[in-house]
């Protein structure tokens, strides 16, 4: 049967299939390792690979990997890193096994975003949003589950361990971070789908209402600040592009009642009825160690407008310490002096190369820019980083100050995200969902540049 299935179908709409299984897959890895087979954690962490080179094979078979300009610039991309990431072993046999396993953390999950871009078009793209949309009603219920259980209940079990902070839910995840990224991608999905409609009557209205309303209050049980912050960027945006919008007056009110209105309404009901979750949020919020921000460390004399202050860094930090840490990560520069030339190796600061050294992790652990600079050093290291930087101001130039993209109401909640994952997020981290979601996104988004015969929203 599937035989006579794949033969009945083009390519392409089996490489669609294909990716859709993948991301499903991606979310049920964590409940296979955590909850099902916990003492097959090991293989199913790598089972992936088998899948996804399987995807790519098939990609590259029938022309959906480098047909592209894209494709061939981004090739050239990660030769240059795993050449100069190359540079700071000595390639004994442990070393071989740790420049594949930091290589597999850079670039694994890389490829998906050219298959995306050759095979998905536009009205692909509004059906898998809303497929999206239907997970957010188990994942709420899950999330409460996990704040209400006990922390060394199974439905709170982890990877090896409970969870790290068992009060903050890891949902499908072995970690709270890769749960942190879902939830961020299913609230730009929930902002897309709102965006695009073209009309919104009485019972679309009320499911949107609904759905706003369950993302707000796993926004505040995950009891994440970079949910919050981020959160808050893409209510921002989606509430900017809406009011400039060409929709008329009706449709255009109905949406910027969604986002001005009924979320933060929808917050506040939520915030009382989880009061305990929201007062912990609020009172962690600027918890950090703000003495150890290398921002702090190197620039505390500096003087920071604020308002009508100003503020050293040194004290800014110390009432801001989670926006501060924020700006360590896109602030790198004071690490380039304690950096070497050309590095300690592709993946050396990550944990799975760690683990095969036996050694200690980088002072500055799986911290994405700083780890990226340290393990490719000052020479190679700052052209990856503000490679990133650059693609993440070239698109926002793209989406804010040209006409190239169409349907720009429908691609600007990823705009953030994809945004957020480039200048932050741990795009080559070894674990693995978070790096997965920021290519798979970045691939959504890139799509806004084929040419499609769409309505322009």
């Amino acid at each position: 049967m599937l035989l006579n299935y794949i033969k009945n179908k083009s390519p392409k709409v089996i490489l669609k299939k294909l990716i859709i299984l993948f991301y499903i897959y991606m979310i049920i890895e964590g409940m296979l390792r955590k909850w099902f087979i916990p003492i097959f954690n090991n293989e199913i962490y790598f089972l992936k690979d088998f899948f996804l080179i399987f995807i790519y094979f098939y990609a590259f078979k029938y022309n959906f990997l480098f047909e592209k300009k894209i494709s061939k610039f981004f090739i050239l991309f990660i030769i240059l890193t795993l050449v100069f990431g190359s540079f700071g072993y000595t390639f004994n046999k442990i070393e071989v096994l740790s420049f594949l396993l930091g290589s597999r953390s850079y670039w694994l999950f890389a490829p998906i975003f050219l298959v995306i871009v050759h095979v998905f078009n536009f009205e692909d793209l509004k059906k898998f949003i809303k497929f999206n949309l239907f997970f957010i009603i188990p994942y709420y219920f899950l999330v409460i589950l996990q704040s209400y259980y006990p922390y060394d209940t199974l439905i709170n079990a982890g990877y090896k361990s409970m969870v790290q902070n068992p009060e903050r839910p890891s949902a499908y995840f072995t970690y709270i971070t890769q749960n942190t990224y879902y939830f961020l991608f299913l609230l730009a999905c929930f902002f897309s789908y709102a965006a695009i409609q073209s009309s919104i009557n009485i019972k679309k209205f009320i499911f949107l209402i609904f759905l706003n309303f369950l993302l707000m209050g796993v926004l505040i049980l995950l009891k994440s600040r970079a949910s919050y912050v981020f959160g808050s960027v893409i209510v921002i945006y989606s509430s900017y592009i809406s009011l400039v919008a060409s929709d008329n007056f009706s449709l255009k009110f109905k949406k910027l009642i969604i986002i001005l209105l009924i979320t933060p309404l929808n917050f506040n009901i939520n915030s009382n009825i989880f009061e305990k979750e929201y007062n912990f949020s609020v009172e962690r919020y600027n918890t950090d160690s703000f003495e150890t921000i290398s921002l702090v460390r190197n620039t505390s004399e500096i003087k920071v407008p604020f308002f009508n202050f100003e503020l050293d860094v040194y004290e800014f930090c110390s009432k801001n310490s989670s926006l501060c840490r924020v700006i360590d990560e896109v602030y790198y520069i004071p690490s380039i002096k304690n950096t070497s030339k050309f590095g300690e190796g592709i993946g050396a600061g990550t944990t799975v190369v760690n683990y095969i050294n036996k050694r200690k992790a980088f002072t500055l652990g799986e911290s994405e820019n700083h780890r990226i600079l340290a393990e490719l050093g000052y020479l190679y290291g700052n052209i990856f980083i503000l490679m990133k930087y650059f693609i993440v101001i070239f698109l926002n130039f793209i989406f804010f100050f040209t006409n190239k993209v169409t349907n720009k109401l429908f691609y600007f909640p990823l705009l953030v995200f994809v945004s957020v994952s480039f200048m932050i997020a741990p795009i080559t981290y070894t674990t693995s969902f978070i790096s997965f979601i920021c290519w798979f996104s970045f691939g959504l988004l890139i799509t806004s540049f084929n040419k499609h015969e769409n309505k322009t929203y």
